[in-house]
């Protein structure tokens, strides 16, 4: 779940670039058709919804996972338009020995001697003729270490491995000559070590992405000097320590995903105060302490936060519920308190909200269920009192799980939900209709 998750980020970031950017037309209009797909398929239960009403056996998974399998396909779009720059032959010989290197895979069987290299899958040339973006991607052929002679490429501006299985070793030194490279993608890889102090040199970087790998140590200062840095992925590694306040530099940042690791300490207040332009701050699964900070009242322009799968204490803030949000996750905490304003219809964006596993306590009777709300999990808490009046309105399939809490009273719309698992709504005090005997 976990690993999903960080992919359907890269994916969401991605497809982000692909609609803002220059390029292709026809580019840009299927990413924007994507980003829209994406939002709404992000609701489990819309998803299953949909899914039924066309008579397609698919659940969520199957069709966020299929948007996922289609991004090879996009990235192939956008660098594969036919093109009449003829590759340099200093760097057709360089990717000659790439191939080499990795023993000659049927994956890049395009890279043939014989033909022009800016024609190969995953290649694109400036009008020069070199090699100014490299993809590798989606193949369980390649095996080994990142190759070398990548320094003897030196236009080089965009590098992709990703879904790489079987790619390992550590970061070569050599990465860090590359000072043109905008955009750095090693992610889903066996690639090891930690992340080494001369990637420091890559001051032009926007995008930085190594999520899914096995990278150890701190987060390291450094990173501080990506001044154009919009969007770094480290999540789903093995990453220890405390989140640096060197981060705080990162001022254009938008996507922060530091997510699925070993991090500790508490969340420091240099993100709410300093950085202004996040979208997504994904901080979940990792060891973080202490309460949610009010500095994270300052972003206003975040639309996804993602804290669950810590050890946060304390109550649920009340900025939490102001509007802005269309994403939040704040299960597997220690929260404690009243957090009934999340659901409330004030709450005009909110599509996904997750608090299960908590210590949360409140009545459920009056709340005003918003509107937008397409999924929520309040399981494993103390919430008591009677389901809301709106429950009733949803689909049976936008409900996740309400079960382990002291809800009574009967399922509002109940004739609705009579073919629901059951234990969608199990161990709660005394709930009735719907998958259970009538009310008396």
């Amino acid at each position: 779940m976990i690993e999903f998750r960080t992919r359907l980020f890269l994916f969401f970031s991605i497809l982000l670039q692909f609609a803002s950017g220059t390029g292709d037309i026809r580019v840009k209009h299927y990413a924007k058709r994507f980003i829209i797909l994406l939002i709404v398929f992000t609701s489990t239960h819309f998803c299953t919804s949909l899914c039924k009403s066309l008579h397609i056996k698919m659940t969520h998974n199957h069709v966020i996972v299929s948007l996922i399998l289609l991004l090879p396909l996009l990235v192939q779009i956008s660098y594969s338009q036919p093109t009449t720059n003829l590759c340099h032959p200093h760097d057709k010989n360089v990717l000659l020995r790439i191939k080499n290197h990795f023993g000659n895979p049927s994956s890049l069987s395009s890279w043939d001697t014989n033909t022009d290299c800016a024609l190969w899958k995953g290649i694109r040339c400036n009008d020069q003729g070199h090699v100014t973006v490299i993809i590798i991607n989606t193949v369980e052929d390649i095996h080994g270490p990142i190759p070398p002679f990548l320094d003897q490429l030196p236009s080089l501006t965009e590098l992709y491995f990703f879904e790489l299985p079987n790619l390992s070793g550590p970061i070569p030194s050599y990465i860090g000559k590359l000072t043109k490279l905008t955009h750095l993608t090693i992610t889903t890889t066996n690639v090891s070590g930690l992340i080494p102090e001369f990637l420091g040199q890559l001051t032009n970087l926007d995008q930085l992405f190594l999520a899914s790998n096995k990278l150890t140590g701190p987060v390291p200062d450094f990173l501080g000097q990506f001044k154009k840095l919009i969007y770094l992925d480290l999540s789903s590694n093995l990453l220890t320590g405390t989140i640096p306040v060197a981060l705080g530099k990162l001022t254009n940042l938008e996507i922060l995903m530091l997510s699925s690791n070993k991090l500790s300490g508490k969340i420091p207040d240099f993100i709410g105060k300093q950085l202004n332009n996040l979208l997504i701050l994904a901080l979940d699964f990792n060891s973080l302490s202490g309460a949610i900070p009010a500095s994270l009242s300052l972003l206003l322009k975040l639309q996804n936060l993602a804290l669950a799968g810590n050890q946060l204490t304390g109550p649920v803030p009340k900025w939490l519920g102001r509007g802005n949000l269309s994403f939040l996750y704040l299960s597997h905490n220690k929260l404690t308190g009243d957090a009934s304003f999340l659901f409330e219809k004030t709450n005009t964006n909110i599509l996904n909200l997750r608090v299960e596993y908590n210590l949360l306590k409140f009545d459920f009777t009056n709340v005003d269920l918003a509107p937008s709300l397409l999924g929520m999990n309040i399981s494993h808490n103390m919430i008591y009192g009677s389901l809301p009046k709106r429950f009733g309105v949803l689909q049976p399939d936008e409900v996740d799980v309400i079960r382990y809490n002291q809800l009574c009273g009967p399922i509002p719309n109940g004739r609705r939900f009579k073919r629901v698992n059951p234990n969608i709504f199990a161990h709660n005090k005394c709930l009735c209709g719907g998958p259970f005997p009538g009310c008396k």
